[in-house]
């Protein structure tokens, strides 16, 4: 596989940035992730847009334009194109080496390319678990290097037997999962919550397709309270498309299967994305 690295095309060997790397020392940076489908990357613009917002928050002073970070993601693509069918993207600005380890310096700029690998179908047939774990993302709106608190609350999740889990405050109100957007079904009608989270661009491509398929969606509150009355759950992301989740700490969510509303939007999201 062939990844970018300021101006260089590199193998992984000599994909390398500086330890003195803010990413390195402070885990001070910013990235965003996405995939191909056909191998053309989904949502590229809008994954670029919120790298840049991303940078615009931390402070990180971006020393490209949107269109030639754009172009590059592309160029990887075709240069990888005899290595996969379809690739996950990372697209990581680093903090730079900084003089005194805490001030930026000048960024990097790191284009990674993965063999994408679907989750197994079961996890759409059948739904997951997810666990609810007592945080907030740092810096809500950004999407940033910093995941201790995420990978912390995963390797809970999995030794739970889950496969996410939703942060949740001292007053039970739900926000995002570590690597997810959180979506619920009460009486047919979708709620989902959007205060102090990251919008997740297949977030977006949800809120799409709810009009488009008429399925009245609400932004509003989720509490842990509320999960008893719920009819049915998922979570998405680049990555996990559409995933049902059928239970919430160990409770069984409705009838414990996926629900109608859920798979209306999955089937609507793959033929968005996997239509030739």
């Amino acid at each position: 596989m062939r990844h970018y690295l300021d101006g260089k095309w590199v193998d992984e060997a000599a994909a390398r940035i500086s330890v003195f790397d803010l990413s390195v020392l402070r885990g001070f940076g910013i990235f965003d992730f996405l995939r191909t489908y056909a191998r053309r990357p989904f949502r590229l613009k809008e994954h670029v847009d919120r790298l840049f917002n991303s940078a615009k928050l931390t402070g990180i002073k971006m020393r490209w334009g949107k269109k030639e970070i754009e172009k590059i993601v592309v160029q990887g693509v075709k240069k990888n194109t005899n290595e996969a069918k379809d690739f996950t993207i990372r697209i990581i600005v680093t903090g730079g080496v900084s003089a005194d380890s805490t001030v930026p310096g000048r960024p990097s700029l790191i284009v990674m390319y993965v063999p994408a690998v679907d989750y197994p179908l079961k996890n759409y047939e059948e739904g997951v678990r997810v666990i609810t774990y007592p945080a907030k993302r740092v810096l809500a709106h950004a999407k940033t290097l910093n995941y201790l608190t995420g990978i912390m609350a995963l390797q809970e999740a999995r030794s739970e037997k889950a496969i996410e889990a939703i942060y949740v405050d001292e007053s039970g109100l739900l926000y995002e999962g570590t690597m997810s957007n959180l979506f619920v079904v009460k009486k047919g009608k979708i709620l989902t919550p959007h205060i102090e989270i990251l919008a997740g661009i297949t977030r977006g491509v949800i809120v799409e397709l709810t009009k488009k398929l008429k399925i009245h969606l609400e932004e509003k509150n989720i509490y842990r309270g509320d999960l008893p009355s719920i009819n049915e759950a998922f979570i998405t992301a680049s990555n996990k498309e559409v995933m049902p989740v059928v239970v919430i700490d160990g409770r069984k969510i409705g009838t414990g299967a996926v629900g109608p509303v859920t798979q209306r939007l999955l089937t609507a999201y793959r033929q968005l994305t996997r239509q030739k």
